[in-house]
């Protein structure tokens, strides 16, 4: 730490490409006979991830306001892939869970993206030469915003575009609503003792 304060960023750029998702039936190829057709995002694509972090120490000496720490992260994620789904047999092979609207490719939907601010608030008492004791306060997505978790993707059978995206206006039950979320604000408290 310089000047009682310290900073950090990171930028992450990437792409990932896969044919499967899991063993379970679900998600299995929406057509056994064209593997090659499976080739698409991966349910864990994540394009973009920004992340920037700092540590603030109190500067003063006072007894009460000295060794206070804060420290602020902010993150923002793009949004993750999904499967846009049929929800009927469209290609007749008695498994209708799996099969997309026909023309679709595997994970074309455009999920929701992800900002949250945490921060934590610590002070550090000294008990003994080796021990110590510091107590936290931590708040997670301290702003309270609704971060979306799942998409309803069973959209029917439908002509493209197929790059459709989730929508907070439509019901859970209705198609492209959101159907879960992440958690709300958390606020907890602690101690830590170190001996």
């Amino acid at each position: 730490m310089s000047q009682h304060f310290t900073l950090f960023g990171s930028y992450t750029y990437s792409k990932a490409i896969d044919q499967v998702t899991d063993f379970n039936s679900d998600y299995g190829p929406a057509d056994q006979t064209n593997l090659a057709g499976e080739r698409g995002l991966s349910t864990f694509d994540q394009r973009h991830k920004i992340v920037f972090a700092g540590m603030l120490e109190s500067p003063w000496k006072n007894p009460i306001l000295a060794d206070f720490q804060l420290s602020p992260i902010v993150r923002y994620n793009s949004a993750h892939p999904f499967n846009l789904l049929a929800g009927t047999n469209v290609n007749n092979d008695r498994h209708s869970t799996n099969d997309r609207p026909p023309g679709a490719g595997r994970n074309t939907g455009i999920g929701p993206n992800d900002v949250t601010f945490d921060l934590r608030l610590s002070r550090q008492f000294k008990l003994t030469e080796k021990a110590r004791l510091q107590l936290l306060a931590e708040g997670f997505n301290l702003f309270n915003r609704t971060t979306f978790a799942s998409v309803n993707n069973v959209v029917g059978v439908l002509a493209p575009p197929f790059d459709l995206s989730g929508s907070s206006a439509s019901s859970p039950s209705k198609p492209l609503g959101f159907t879960s979320a992440f958690l709300k604000r958390e606020i907890q408290l602690g101690l830590r003792l170190t001996f």
